[in-house]
């Protein structure tokens, strides 16, 4: 990857860019700073930084909702954090229009890191970005990441979601009728023992599950049958995906699926492999314990 036709096509240097650019936009700043942090603070300054994200979160939602000066803004949190079990914060609330940053790091791992079960709860949340976090399973497992149906425009770009846990985390992200939802540049660690990325039933239009390395114990990427997208497509694009049943499980059948390259250990048959249908797929290859299968099969453009 490099430049074609004026264009950066390197993802990291896409997603820096990303942050350099919303880092631009007008609004507030908050600071996290669990360990040298104090929620007593104001949290607008590495010096006055708060201890936990959901203080700030609720700082900058107020501060959206303020005024007219806040409605269109959109503002960043920088979240430092190495907390242990613990110490955990659980999320239970999102920033609207907001962008959270994860810096610093945690111990080996390049970036922080929160540890917990998030579940997210009502609330009409919209628009809250998350940029280079990372999430880990507690020791009993569990899914890291819940997402209801208030939520949309939610996106994760450049993070990483750790189940190996003592207990293998069951999901990473369990996303449900969570429109404008993306997906972009995350790793995803450990055998998750019922599917790496969940999308539940109802609207997901705008959908975007792109560029992601994707292992799991279980099934990669799980569809329900009754999501929608209407009014426009979603994508399940140019992921890498380690499983060991299958592959993407759309049963939906709504979805884009293209450009997929993924390994599973399961015996080759169609029905274990991967589920989804050749007309909304393309270019997917994909191996298995037959060898390795391009999906759907090439044919010639008819005549």
């Amino acid at each position: 990857m490099g430049i074609q036709n004026g264009y950066n096509t390197n993802p990291d240097s896409m997603y820096l860019e990303q942050i350099s650019a919303s880092a631009e936009t007008i609004g507030s700043v908050y600071y996290v700073d669990v360990n040298a942090g104090s929620d007593s603070n104001d949290g607008k300054s590495w010096q006055t930084a708060n201890k936990t994200l959901a203080v700030a979160i609720a700082a900058s939602n107020t501060d959206i909702a303020a005024g007219s000066t806040g409605w269109a803004s959109r503002n960043k949190i920088y979240y430092k954090g190495d907390n242990n079990e613990a110490a955990a914060e659980t999320l239970i609330t999102l920033p609207n229009k907001c962008d959270v940053i994860g810096v610093g790091s945690y111990d080996h791992r390049p970036t922080s890191f929160m540890i917990g079960n998030h579940v997210i709860g009502a609330g009409a949340y919209m628009g809250c970005h998350f940029y280079n976090m990372g999430f880990i399973s507690p020791a009993a497992g569990g899914v890291i990441m819940t997402v209801p149906t208030t939520t949309s425009g939610l996106s994760f770009i450049n993070c990483e979601f750790d189940g190996r846990s003592s207990t293998a985390a069951t999901i990473g992200i369990l996303a449900t009728a969570v429109e404008q939802l993306t997906i972009k540049g995350c790793r995803f660690i450990g055998k998750f023992s019922t599917a790496t990325i969940q999308l539940g039933a109802g609207s997901t239009r705008a959908l975007l599950i792109e560029d992601n390395t994707i292992d799991s114990g279980a099934i990669g990427i799980d569809v329900s049958a009754t999501l929608t997208t209407a009014d426009c497509m979603g994508f399940i694009k140019n992921n890498t995906i380690n499983a060991v049943t299958i592959v993407i499980n759309d049963a939906s059948g709504k979805l884009m699926i293209a450009g997929n390259r993924a390994k599973t250990s399961a015996d080759g048959v169609l029905a274990t492999t991967l589920v989804f249908g050749t007309a909304m797929a393309c270019d997917n290859i994909i191996t298995h314990s037959a060898g390795t299968s391009v999906y759907p099969v090439l044919v010639a453009i008819p005549t």
